[in-house]
């Protein structure tokens, strides 16, 4: 199974639109995973296209949008528990929280920072794709790709 993740798309903020490239990387996957501050319902109606999409709301998404998301977000998926959220609502350094909140999950994704993370840290994978369309700091903007077979293939994309 292979998983394109994105997050913070922050558009019409911060682009009109989802980059070309995404839907490019997204082509052949099965499953998008946003992890918020998606900001528009067409964000996730155009991923939709590619694949079925699940998502979590961030701290920028307007009610309406919230209102229809999850905080959070567990799934299993090919025998992996994955937990998703935002990441804007845990007290203190998101690094050090984010495991308390998904204790059980082989994967954990997450947004908010608009840096791309792909580290495991106590046997889980903290994956964080960065910003689609905000680098802030960063050089460059970036996607993931997660691939579950036996094992976890997992890779950030910069454009």
């Amino acid at each position: 199974m292979k998983i394109g993740v994105i997050s913070d798309t922050h558009i019409p903020s911060k682009a009109k639109k989802i980059p070309d490239i995404v839907f490019d990387k997204f082509r052949d996957i099965d499953l998008i995973i946003h992890a918020g501050d998606i900001t528009s319902q067409e964000v996730l109606d155009d991923l939709a296209v590619l694949a079925p999409v699940k998502a979590v709301y961030g701290n920028v998404d307007p009610p309406e949008l919230c209102r229809g998301l999850p905080e959070r977000l567990r799934i299993e998926l090919n025998g992996y528990q994955i937990g998703v959220t935002h990441g804007h609502n845990l007290k203190g350094h998101i690094m050090e929280r984010i495991a308390y909140v998904f204790p059980k999950a082989d994967i954990i994704i997450f947004g908010h920072t608009h840096r791309p993370c792909n580290e495991v840290i106590n046997g889980q994978l903290y994956f964080n794709p960065g910003s689609a369309t905000d680098r802030r700091l960063q050089a460059k903007h970036s996607i993931g790709i997660i691939t579950l077979h036996d094992r976890i293939e997992r890779e950030i994309i910069y454009y």
